[in-house]
């Protein structure tokens, strides 16, 4: 009885540690990568640096912030580099090496897919983000159709359902997977952005409907 107990312990201590981990890394690696991002910046572009003198010298003062701007610029630069073939090969040759750690490797690979599917450019302006029922009658929640037809859950139960992916704020790369018949599924008219945008805001923010006309 009490190895039963302890090793329920364990695997609820193990399962809820994963949890936590794969709901903090995209967070974790995305703050890391700014802070040492500034870090860089702030050696080179800081108020200390030669290039503080520089400007003061150039034109008077020294430019608070001057980091923040060449930071946001170099992810720019990466974000140029990336859409061109060598910036793909680079990436291609750095996943590749991700992907042969083990742990690392699903995290990274449901990270990556989700990630595209969320932020890609929409080639399909609606049909996809959907309203369901939920969690009780009379509420609803926005998600995102990510299978028409889930077969394996689908082969399981006997009937067809279809997968929602439903974000959490404010990251979206966390959330939960709803498999439902498509008679329970409401379309919209939104776009998938317009769905994040709506999303994340709380509800604050949504599609604009010629509300700036009506305004004046």
């Amino acid at each position: 009885m009490y190895n039963f107990g302890a090793m329920r312990v364990w695997r609820w201590l193990r399962g809820t540690f994963l949890a936590g981990l794969v709901a903090l890394l995209p967070l974790g690696l995305t703050a890391f990568v700014l802070w040492l991002l500034y870090r860089w910046a702030y050696r080179v572009f800081g108020p200390h640096t030669g290039l503080a003198s520089l400007m003061r010298r150039t034109i008077g003062i020294y430019i608070p912030g001057t980091e923040i701007i060449a930071s946001l610029l170099v992810i720019l630069l990466v974000g140029v580099v990336a859409r061109h073939w060598l910036g793909k090969t680079i990436l291609s040759t750095v996943e590749r090496g991700l992907l042969r750690v083990p742990f690392i490797r699903k995290v990274y690979w449901t990270g990556r897919h989700l990630a595209h599917y969320l932020f890609q450019e929409n080639k399909t302006p609606t049909g996809r983000v959907v309203l369901v029922e939920f969690p009780g009658p009379g509420s609803y929640i926005l998600g995102m159709l990510t299978a028409d037809e889930a077969k394996p859950v689908s082969q399981s139960l006997g009937q067809e359902l279809s997968a929602v992916y439903i974000p959490s704020a404010p990251n979206p790369i966390t959330g939960w997977v709803l498999f439902l018949p498509k008679e329970r599924l409401i379309p919209t008219n939104l776009t998938r952005e317009e769905g994040l945008t709506l999303i994340l805001s709380g509800g604050l923010l949504g599609k604009e409907e010629g509300n700036a006309d009506s305004s004046g």
